[in-house]
Formats: structure tokens, sequence, C-alpha cells
């Protein structure tokens, strides 16, 4: 093989390595952001169907906070605030710890229901070692939050005993809006039980 025809077959070989990394390079931020979607086809429908229920709550607890309906409540409701500093180490360590992150914002909700069910002395809800299956129950079987609130509730509680029992892996889009849904919540029982009675330091 004279030289002419090693530099040419050397050329050739060198070709679609070299137009691949310069198109890679050139769409490199494009390449980047379908890093996202194609993890999210690969998550599959139970995680779709999930991080859809996430965004989905979220709306209707942003819906029923803003104090363009606050109907349901016996008084007036705070306007609804920046996330505080809590709320955003709890968003980022979302990014690597989304199961983490949706367990750990559902302790907060079920706290709130704690007091809640203390401020109304609800039966079986006077211990601080009450199971929280209990309080739940007492809460949702009484007339203490507005219904829609009560949903909302619920339907955290559900989404949360999914990736509980592993039934679902979240995304960390997912568990979010899941944490960003739960501080609505949480805020909206909060602004309600100040309208009601017996609300004072020990309860807050």
């Amino acid at each position: 093989m004279d030289f002419l025809t090693f530099t040419s077959k050397a050329l050739e070989a060198l070709a679609w390595p070299t137009v691949v990394l310069i198109l890679g390079l050139v769409f490199r931020q494009k390449l980047l952001d379908l890093i996202p979607a194609i993890k999210k086809i690969k998550a599959g429908p139970v995680e779709a169907e999930f991080e859809f229920a996430a965004k989905t709550v979220l709306a209707e607890a942003a819906e029923v906070v803003s104090p363009a309906n606050s109907s349901e409540l016996a008084g007036p409701l705070a306007p609804t605030s920046e996330p505080g500093r809590g709320l955003i180490t709890k968003l980022r360590n979302a990014r690597t710890d989304a199961t983490g992150a949706i367990i750990e914002g559902w302790a907060t909700l079920d706290g709130e229901l704690f007091r809640l069910a203390q401020q109304f002395g609800l039966d079986g809800t006077e211990a601080p070692t009450t199971n929280t299956t209990k309080v739940y129950q007492a809460v949702m079987s009484s007339n203490v939050l507005p219904n829609e609130t009560r949903r909302l509730v619920h339907e955290l509680r559900e989404m949360r005993n999914k990736v509980a029992h592993n039934s679902v892996v979240p995304t960390a889009d997912s568990a979010q809006d899941y944490l960003l849904a739960v501080d609505r919540v949480v805020e909206l029982i909060r602004n309600h039980r100040k309208n009601l009675p017996n609300y004072g330091p020990g309860s807050r």
C-alpha cells in the first residue's frame, strides 16, 4: 500500500467520528435538554401517571389556597408567600432523593394534622405517641376540615403510600411538585385552625 492510499484510507476511517464529534459539540445543549425527556420515557407509564398526579394536586392546592378562593375558610386567608428557606432546601434535596423528599413532605403534613386533632381534642389523639394513621382517620372522619381540604389531604396521603410501598419510583420533578402541594395544604390547614377555637401557643 502506497502512502497516498494509506492517507486516503486513514482519512476515510476518521471522517465519521470527526463529524459525530463536531455535531456533538455544536448541538451539545440540545442533546442535554433531551436527557430529561429520555429519562421520563424510560421511567414508564406508572411514573408518568404519578408525575401528572403531582402536578394536578399542586394546581388544585394552589387554587384552594388562593385568597380569591378562600370562601371555604371561617376567616381571611393569608396570601401565599414565597417558599421559605426550609422548603427551598427540601426542594433541592428532592433532586437527589425524590422518595425521601416525599416521605418527609407527608411527615410535615401529618404533623399539622396532629396539631389540628389536638386542638379539637379528637378521640384517641390525646397522647403524643398516637399512631399517625389514627390521627389521620380521626381528622378525616370529623367535619373539622372543609371537604376540598380533606380531599387534598387524602390525595397526598395516597401518593405518599405509593412511594412508601415501592409501587412507584418518583421523579425529582414529581417530588418537588408534591412538596409544593404539601406546603400549600399545610398553610391552608394552619390558616383554617387560626379561625377555630382553642388555637394558641400550645397548638402551633
